[in-house]
């Protein structure tokens, strides 16, 4: 599939600074504070800087009419022919493919098919297990494959973070050595260990080994089939 996308996230902060600096028909009043060292250009500016113009760019962007400006959307070619539109009133020189403001960039979906998904969970003892894909389990495949087909053992490694900093390690097995999860799928918890101290995991923030693609990664360096 392909698309011409501008992400919308990066365009929206250029359209924030372009048209921050464009002087409005009656700029409303804005003190900038003394700053030592600031150039009188930069000031300037500040100065000039119209939040109302801002924050009606950022609302048109987040519109529900423009559907999340997900990559090969309609709402993201609205945004992308928005942006582009606004550019070209600024004054923005193009500087994309012929002349135009946009790059074409090859991009490939992936959809998971529910009527062929199958998931089974055969315990070591009992009988069993099938859960429904939608109701009882979700999975994504972002290899790119059309098919994966995964029979492995479950094995669950807490957070899934390995973090030398904080001196955290849910990969650490018995007598030293790391859990060998190669070849199999682990079960992690999502997030990361529960914290007021800034000092560790950054308290109530959330670091990256919280995140979910920081597991997958994680997991992957190990070798991992799933996760």
């Amino acid at each position: 599939m392909q698309s011409r996308f501008v992400p919308a996230f990066f365009a929206a902060a250029a359209l924030a600074a372009t048209f921050s600096t464009a002087p409005a028909q009656q700029p409303a009043e804005n003190t900038v504070p003394a700053v030592a060292g600031l150039p009188a250009g930069a000031r300037a500016a500040a100065a000039a800087i119209d939040d109302e113009k801002i924050r009606a760019h950022v609302r048109f962007l987040s519109l529900d009419l423009l559907e999340g400006r997900g990559p090969g959307t309609r709402g993201g070619e609205l945004a992308a022919e928005y942006i582009a539109t606004q550019f070209a009133l600024a004054g923005v020189e193009p500087a994309g493919d012929n002349g135009t403001y946009f790059q074409r960039v090859p991009l490939y979906a992936v959809h998971t098919l529910e009527d062929k998904t199958k998931f089974r969970l055969v315990p070591a003892d009992g009988a069993a297990l099938d859960l429904a894909y939608g109701d009882e389990i979700v999975t994504k495949d972002q290899t790119g494959q059309a098919t994966a087909d995964i029979d492995a053992p479950i094995v669950f490694v807490g957070y899934g973070i390995n973090a030398p900093e904080y001196h955290w390690n849910d990969y650490a097995g018995p007598g030293g050595k790391d859990i060998d999860v190669k070849g199999k799928v682990v079960l992690v918890i999502v997030n990361e260990p529960p914290s007021n101290d800034e000092n560790f995991f950054k308290g109530k923030a959330l670091t990256y080994y919280g995140r979910w693609t920081y597991k997958y990664e994680e997991a992957a360096r190990r070798g991992a089939a799933g996760c």
